[in-house]
């Protein structure tokens, strides 16, 4: 119906945007950089992955990265409130989705604390960002442990691709305005600069009664890029960024009653990377620190340093071979202190330092038509025990539009400093005898690494006006982390109620296996439809413990088994554009009442450029208006929030 309805708009321009004026051959060069650690286009990756380009980006209306991740197959993203999401790539999604990983120009954003992403933090300037890479399946031989179901791979723009002066700003239906300000230039010897400030202001959502959930969002951030000049053979980068925000939150504790947090995020990084050419190859050094800090005066505390050293050298290519290995180090400081029994952290200081190496080699079986690449990752944390994670992968290029590949791939994820040393009151229940117990999830400093085997079988198609793709895998777990029965004590955290404690342990078995199917079509020169369909079932193999498979089927019931999406983008005539998206995600089984049930969303979007300078858009996001709630918070519990109708007048001026 949606391609039906923009297809009869009459008098549709020319596309002016920078896809719809790429050729077959140019949509197939599209450069990815997150498959083999090298750049090589996108139809000649042996791997599921997709690119969404900044056009992509900006068509789309996104003002977070989770909302741009939305047009991704095989990516399941919920939003949980305000500023809060829960992403994962392929089943295990989580407020902190434990097995995937995130990198913004190479520096990870996956938080130690809980294996996670505070997605609430990473509000970056989306017209800053190049491209998003989104690989569906492990990493983990290239990018190492917690590369576990898949890698985003946020790449920002050149200095030199964002010079001059750039202001947005915007409003929103509850009347929250945000601002947001980029200043670039070229300087002597071809080297550019850019710095950029915006702020942060994000209406609540609503609780099932209708009042205020009490999330909204409010802060700033501002960085910085400098890039030396491009065109020779040895180049230089130095960026930064720094940021503070609010992003409260209303903790459901049961029979205790509900607890306001006014959590605040702040931190920093510093990052510098060299690439250089010789005649022994390609090579690229980067290293970076980092410092992210979230409080609660009245709960509690914690901040984390980083510091990596990440080295790789790509040799020249050897008759069929070309290799590349590398080596990395990283140190990371955990600290976090309670102010409050609903939290206790077994150590209020960890260091961790991680050592890493890795080697690939791409070897030409046949020319331009079958490649084989075999790698594997070595990665040691502390004095635990190296873990090795290999894979193998085949393509097969019958003709020049057809692509077939498989893979077979070993991952593994560290457990966090969360898993490991923080206690947290999770609710509380009625345990016979006792009419109340007030449930804590316990802290196990001697968990083990989590393990993956996967497997997957994969087909892509280049057409005249476009492509298709469809990709099956299948992914096999053991060693999970889940809880068991711990015994009970008196008394309690709370003197007057014992405590039953579920004891975090390895013993988790479980398969996740689906379909992933994905299409575009230029239909005209200024029409572009697009589609996916995921398809996934998660299986827990039973432990005989009781405790134990309840809680492994509550994670499995936290993840749609479909989910969809159709979308659309019309150049009009006067410089007009208009964007539609259709999503659709399927019910959560299992939920607490009042539960998760599916629910289907239109998004849409209206820009005009008004001369060269300036661009004004509508986004309209949930247009039908359909009350709904798509994910109950797992960690921090929290009571369903619902969102509705929004909508977003956006200006952009550049000078």
């Amino acid at each position: 119906m949606l391609a039906i309805v923009l297809a009869g708009l009459p008098g549709l321009a020319g596309a002016s945007d920078e896809l719809m004026d790429l050729s077959l051959e140019e949509l197939a060069d599209i450069q990815v950089l997150s498959v083999s650690r090298k750049a090589q286009r996108l139809s000649d990756t042996a791997a599921a992955v997709t690119v969404l380009t900044s056009e992509d980006i900006r068509r789309s209306g996104a003002r977070s990265v989770p909302e741009a991740l939305r047009l991704v197959p095989g990516v399941q993203v919920a939003q949980v409130g305000a500023g809060r999401w829960a992403v994962s790539v392929r089943g295990f999604n989580s407020r902190f989705a434990t097995k995937l990983l995130v990198q913004v120009d190479g520096r990870s954003v996956y938080s130690p604390m809980f294996s996670g992403v505070f997605w609430n933090a990473l509000n970056l300037m989306m017209e800053d960002v190049e491209r998003i890479e989104v690989v569906r399946g492990p990493g983990a031989s290239l990018w190492g442990a917690n590369a576990v179901n898949g890698v985003i791979n946020i790449v920002t723009r050149k200095a030199a691709a964002t010079t001059g002066t750039l202001v947005r700003a915007s409003i929103d239906d509850r009347g929250n305005p945000e601002l947001a300000v980029r200043q670039g230039a070229e300087l002597a010897g071809g080297a550019a600069f850019r710095v950029y400030a915006q702020s942060i202001n994000r209406a609540p959502f609503e609780t099932e009664g209708g009042a205020t959930s009490r999330d909204e969002q409010s802060g700033w951030r501002s960085g910085f890029r400098l890039d030396s000049d491009s065109s020779g053979t040895d180049r230089w980068m130095l960026s930064g960024d720094v940021y503070r925000q609010r992003s409260p939150e209303v903790l459901s504790m049961g029979a205790l009653g509900a607890i306001y947090v006014p959590l605040d995020f702040e931190g920093a990084h510093l990052l510098v990377e060299r690439s250089w050419v010789t005649s022994m190859g390609e090579s690229t050094l980067r290293g970076y620190v980092d410092y992210a800090d979230m409080a609660s005066d009245a709960f509690a505390h914690a901040t984390v340093y980083s510091a990596d050293l990440d080295f790789q050298h790509r040799l020249p290519v050897l008759g069929a071979h070309e290799w590349i290995w590398g080596l990395g180090l990283r140190h990371q400081s955990v600290s976090a202190d309670s102010a409050t029994p609903v939290f206790a952290f077994g150590q209020s200081e960890v260091r961790m330092q991680t050592f890493s190496a890795f080697a690939q080699d791409e070897v030409e079986l046949v020319a331009r038509r079958l490649r084989l690449t075999v790698g594997a990752r070595l990665e040691a944390r502390n004095t635990t025990t190296p873990k090795f994670q290999p894979t193998v992968r085949l393509m097969w290029t019958p003709s020049d539009r057809d692509s077939i590949w498989t893979h077979w791939s070993r991952a593994a994820r560290t457990p966090s400093y969360g898993d490991l040393h923080a206690s947290a009151v999770v609710g509380t229940q009625a345990y016979p005898p006792f009419p109340l117990v007030t449930v804590i999830s316990q802290a196990n400093a001697e968990l083990e690494p989590e393990s993956l085997t996967a497997i997957e079988l994969g087909y892509r198609r280049q057409f005249d006006r476009g492509s298709a793709e469809a990709v099956l895998f299948r992914h096999r777990y053991s060693h999970l982390i889940g809880s068991t029965f711990g015994g009970v004590r008196m008394p309690g955290v709370l003197p007057t109620v014992p405590d039953m404690r579920l004891q975090r342990v390895n013993g988790g078995s479980a398969v996740t296996e689906g379909l992933e199917l994905s299409a575009e079509m230029a239909v005209t020169r200024g029409l572009k439809l697009g589609a996916a369909y995921t398809l996934m079932r998660t299986c827990y193999e039973s432990t005989g413990d009781a405790v134990f498979d309840a809680g492994n089927a509550g994670v499995a019931d936290r993840n749609a088994d479909h989910w969809f999406s159709l979308t659309a983008r019309a150049d009009l005539p006067g410089r007009q554009a208009l964007d539609a998206q259709i999503r659709h995600v399927g019910a959560l089984s299992g939920q607490p009442a009042p539960g998760v049930d599916a629910y289907t969303v239109l998004d849409l979007r209206y820009g005009r450029r008004i001369g060269r300078h300036a661009e004004l858009s509508l986004s309209v996001t949930n247009a039908l208006d359909e009350r709904y709630t798509a994910y109950r918070s797992d960690i921090f519990p929290s009571d369903y929030a619902y969102d509705r109708r929004r909508v977003v007048l956006t200006g952009r001026w550049t000078f």
